[in-house]
C-alpha cells in the first residue's frame, strides 16, 4: 500500500478532506501538488500506511512542511521553498519518519 492524499485548492474550488483521503501515487502526487497549492493557505497532505501525515501549507512563494504529532498536540515542521516541493514529494520513502527530515522545528498547537 502506498500513500493516500488529501487537498483543498480554493482557486478551483478542490477539496478532499483527510477522512477521504484516497490512494495517490508518490509520482501523481508530485505531478498534482503544485496544481493544488496556487494561493495562500491551500494545503496538500500525504498520509502512509501507518497513519502518519506530511503536509505542505503554501505562504507566498514558500512553502510549510509538517509532520503533525498529535501526541504531543504539535507539530514538526519547516519552510521550504516552492520549487523544491514537487521533486521532495517524488523522493519520500515508503512512510514518513522524522528522521528523514533536517531541521525541522517543533511547533505547538
Amino acid at each position: 500500500m502506498g500513500y493516500r492524499a488529501f487537498y483543498c485548492c480554493y482557486k478551483t474550488n478542490e477539496t478532499l478532506s483527510a477522512e477521504e483521503a484516497c490512494e495517490m501515487d508518490l509520482s501523481l502526487a508530485a505531478d498534482r501538488i503544485l496544481e493544488l497549492l496556487q494561493g495562500d493557505e491551500d494545503f496538500f497532505g500525504l498520509i502512509d500506511e501507518h497513519n502518519s501525515t506530511l503536509q505542505f501549507l503554501r505562504s507566498g512563494d514558500t512553502i510549510w512542511m509538517e509532520i503533525p504529532i498529535p501526541d504531543k498536540q504539535g507539530s514538526y515542521g519547516k519552510y521550504i521553498p516552492l520549487n523544491e516541493v514537487s521533486s521532495l514529494v517524488a523522493a519520500l520513502p515508503a512512510q514518513i519518519d522524522l528522521n528523514d527530515f533536517s531541521e525541522m522545528q517543533f511547533q505547538p498547537w
